[in-house]
């Protein structure tokens, strides 16, 4: 049980079933049998579609039982919670905090150095001393500091205005769990920024860039499993979802929130946007020596 706990902790299951020693010992005597399925409802969603299903399971295995023998043995299902309860806008709430750096990139890091290279404003940082790389981290800096400006006052709304109470805060503050948390949002905001900025130096004006933009805006948000537990999307779409950096930042603020896990259980999020981060600033700067 201590190693499915952790494995509940850490997202690699959605739920635990318990099935008591002497199962079939029970059955065989037609005693009744217990099951007890603790649900990670952090994820309402699945935890409500395993619960029934579940239930629905073992009234056809005692049905089988019951045809089988005289005096069929029921099986009852013990459903509970492995957290408090959850409301399905805290399993939203980190998508929205993706989707706020995600916004703040389009703007920060595409809009606005369209509209300087329009207002000519970065030739003339050209003719200064600064080097062109140098131009570009400033551009992704300031645009860090903006996101997470961003993110950090909607975490204070849901905390104050919605009741998101995540376990790294509430009942005590955990440390180490806050600090992955920013670090989180970190690398999120420096990856996308520099994604938006790669994209937006090859354009000559805004207007384009404004309506090319939100398309892609859209297709990570929806592949993120922002909104809906990535289990039940189509092919497709999981396969999407595995190239896309919101999905790796949803699910290691997820886990940090809301689950209790430590460092081991986002270290494969923290790798791809690690990769991912260091990937797209290379661009920006490939893009910016080429798009002036």
């Amino acid at each position: 049980m201590d190693a499915a706990q952790q494995m509940l902790r850490e997202g690699l299951v959605k739920a635990i079933v318990h099935i008591p020693e002497g199962f079939d010992t029970s059955l065989s005597k037609n005693s009744k049998v217990i099951l007890t399925v603790t649900l990670d409802n952090t994820d309402p969603l699945s935890a409500a579609a395993i619960g029934p299903e579940i239930a629905k399971a073992s009234q056809q295995l005692s049905s089988l039982i019951q045809t089988s023998t005289a005096a069929g043995s029921p099986i009852d299902v013990d459903l509970e919670n492995a957290y408090r309860t959850f409301l399905y806008i805290e399993f939203m709430a980190p998508g929205t905090f993706v989707q706020s750096i995600m916004f703040v990139s389009i703007i920060a890091g595409g809009v606005q150095v369209v509209n300087d290279k329009e207002r000519g404003i970065l030739e003339g940082y050209l003719v200064t001393p600064l080097k062109k790389y140098e131009i570009i981290v400033g551009v992704l800096l300031a645009g860090v500091i903006k996101s997470l400006i961003s993110a950090i006052a909607l975490f204070f709304l849901a905390v104050l205005v919605v009741g998101v109470r995540p376990m790294s805060i509430f009942p005590t503050p955990d440390l180490i769990g806050i600090i992955l948390t920013m670090f989180t949002l970190v690398l999120t905001s420096l990856g996308l920024i520099a994604m938006m900025t790669a994209y937006a130096v090859r354009f000559s004006t805004a207007d384009i860039y404004r309506v090319s933009s939100f398309p892609i805006n859209l297709t990570l948000y929806y592949t993120s499993g922002a909104i809906y537990p990535l289990d039940g999307f189509p092919t497709w779409m999981r396969e999407i979802s595995v190239i896309n950096p919101e999905t790796y930042a949803i699910h290691a603020l997820r886990l940090l929130m809301y689950n209790g896990a430590g460092f081991g259980a986002v270290a494969g999020d923290f790798a791809f946007l690690g990769a991912f981060t260091v990937l797209m600033v290379i661009l920006s700067l490939l893009a910016f020596r080429r798009g002036l």
